[in-house]
């Protein structure tokens, strides 16, 4: 388990799924991830095996110290030990829950986790390029914009322009 004292990141399990599928029915969550709606809990379920069993790809619960509650999700995947980067990607569920600090916390916890155990040299995501709020987020956390992908993704009827952002080992700021 990774901790900072404010929360805690753990393997997703199977007895989150319900709590998941819940959140992944939800516009501001689905949308921003990527996820194909609508989605099953047996598609849900076939899901989660596979990403168990996969070697390029691991998804932890975001959890509070506080009373335990799982409040978002937080993974890597494309996970290239030859090259040595990952993608990353995390949500956290509810509103009020958001701007608190936690999603800083676990992105600190995920970093520490793919420089100092996976052995990374980069973590990466992608994000709507006209999201300053969320690349505020990432910046905050040292992550550098890399590049732009043109009309990348089709969403919602329209084509989004997407902006890359890193974040290298040796370029992490705050503390864990």
């Amino acid at each position: 388990m990774l901790s900072d004292g404010r929360v805690y990141l753990r393997k997703l399990e199977r007895t989150d799924l319900d709590r998941t599928w819940e959140w992944m029915q939800r516009p501001e969550i689905f949308l921003r991830i990527g996820v194909h709606i609508p989605i099953s809990k047996s598609q849900q379920h076939v899901w989660f095996e596979s990403v168990d069993r996969a070697a390029d790809k691991i998804v932890f619960a975001v959890c509070l110290h506080d009373g335990d509650a799982h409040v978002g999700n937080v993974s890597l995947d494309t996970i290239d030990p030859r090259h040595r980067n990952a993608r990353l990607s995390i949500f956290i569920a509810d509103q009020t829950d958001r701007g608190k600090g936690l999603g800083g916390s676990a992105m600190r916890l995920l970093a520490r986790y793919a420089f100092d155990f996976l052995n990374l040299e980069k973590i990466w995501c992608k994000t709507d390029s006209d999201d300053e709020k969320v690349t505020r987020f990432y910046e905050k956390l040292g992550f550098v914009r890399e590049g732009l992908l043109r009309r990348h993704e089709f969403i919602d009827g329209q084509y989004r322009d997407k902006a890359l952002l890193a974040l290298f080992r040796d370029s992490i700021k705050g503390s864990p």
